[in-house]
């Protein structure tokens, strides 16, 4: 019976269109779960090419509010408290579960779509990961960092992934020359067809450096705005105002160093390093004495595990520092 399962049998499935015994195959065929993600790939396929109206339970909820409120102002010429608690019946209890239920509902199928159409991969404290992405490219996350993609069809068009945190890419040059786009909380949007380049988009600032290739940058806030096209040794640090400034290094594989599990500083303040200790290991930190949060050190160091780092960081800085649980305190 599974020789009748094939994409055509199926996209008339979802369009309501099978006879009773192409119905009951299908519902056979689905009871294997090997058989979900082409099911998947199918209905995103289909989705695609049939634009459907999707239930907005938002609007539901308004909708029945209104109506509530309606019948609220139609039966009563003012609100008493009396008429609060007769209002509060039986029946108008089930109109408010109602509500509940159509909200909780809908708020979860919204999920569980985007669960189905969307991977996402999340790397811990103190974790590296590599993604290898079906198109041949490669991303390796950093600590404390994710990244979203489509599950089906990555590479037939242009290839969207959403990034926080910290990533460096490695991006497989593609025979359609698709756009490799990566995408930022802060809207920064970095385009590229094939390269290799770091991407940092935390909380205190989003910063790109290329190593090889060519990269456009865009703001989505400003999407007529002349672009920035980046150069080998280029590091674009995009700042809290919204302002993009440009410099260049000579040595922009500093910026990926923690892909092999080191440190690299260049004249680097305590208090910076006090931020990556929080991103990458989840620490608090408190510095002391204000001058000494601005000391500078130079150096590279292996980065296997936070006491690791913290003992090489006291030594470059020739400080002490308390630990208590999760917060870590310097002090000279």
């Amino acid at each position: 019976m599974e020789d009748i399962i094939v994409k055509k049998v199926v996209f008339d499935y979802f369009s309501g269109d099978t006879s009773p015994l192409q119905k009951k195959a299908i519902e056979a065929w689905l009871q294997d779960t090997g058989n979900h993600e082409q099911y998947y790939q199918w209905l995103h396929e289909w989705e695609s090419t049939n634009l459907q109206a999707t239930a907005s339970w938002q609007d539901a909820f308004a909708r029945t509010q209104a109506q509530v409120n309606q019948e609220v102002s139609e039966n009563s010429p003012f609100l008493s408290v009396a008429y609060n608690r007769s209002w509060w019946s039986f029946s108008n209890q089930k109109m408010v579960a109602a509500i509940v239920l159509i909200t909780l509902v809908g708020a979860s199928l919204f999920g569980l779509k985007d669960r189905i159409f969307y991977k996402t991969i999340q790397v811990g404290y103190g974790q590296i990961e590599q993604v290898k992405l079906t198109d041949g490219s490669v991303v390796t996350l950093n600590a404390n960092s994710s990244i979203r993609f489509p599950r089906f069809g990555f590479g037939d068009g242009t290839r969207t992934v959403e990034l926080a945190g910290e990533a460096d890419f490695q991006v497989q040059h593609s025979p359609q020359n698709q756009h490799f786009v990566v995408l930022t909380p802060k809207g920064l949007q970095v385009t590229v067809l094939g390269t290799q380049f770091t991407v940092f988009a935390r909380q205190r600032r989003s910063q790109i450096t290329l190593r090889t290739g060519k990269v456009s940058l865009q703001m989505s806030q400003t999407p007529k705005a002349p672009s920035i096209i980046m150069k080998p040794g280029d590091l674009v640090t995009l700042d809290k105002s919204g302002k993009l400034t440009r410099a260049h290094t000579a040595n922009p594989e500093v910026q990926s160093a923690w892909k092999e599990q080191r440190i690299t500083l260049e004249r680097t303040s305590l208090k910076e390093i006090a931020s990556i200790l929080q991103e990458n290991y989840g620490f608090q930190v408190e510095i002391k004495d204000p001058e000494l949060a601005y000391r500078t050190a130079t150096g590279s160091f292996p980065a296997h595990n936070a006491d690791e780092v913290l003992e090489m960081i006291t030594e470059l800085f020739d400080i002490n520092f308390t630990r208590q649980n999760n917060k870590i305190v310097f002090k000279d």
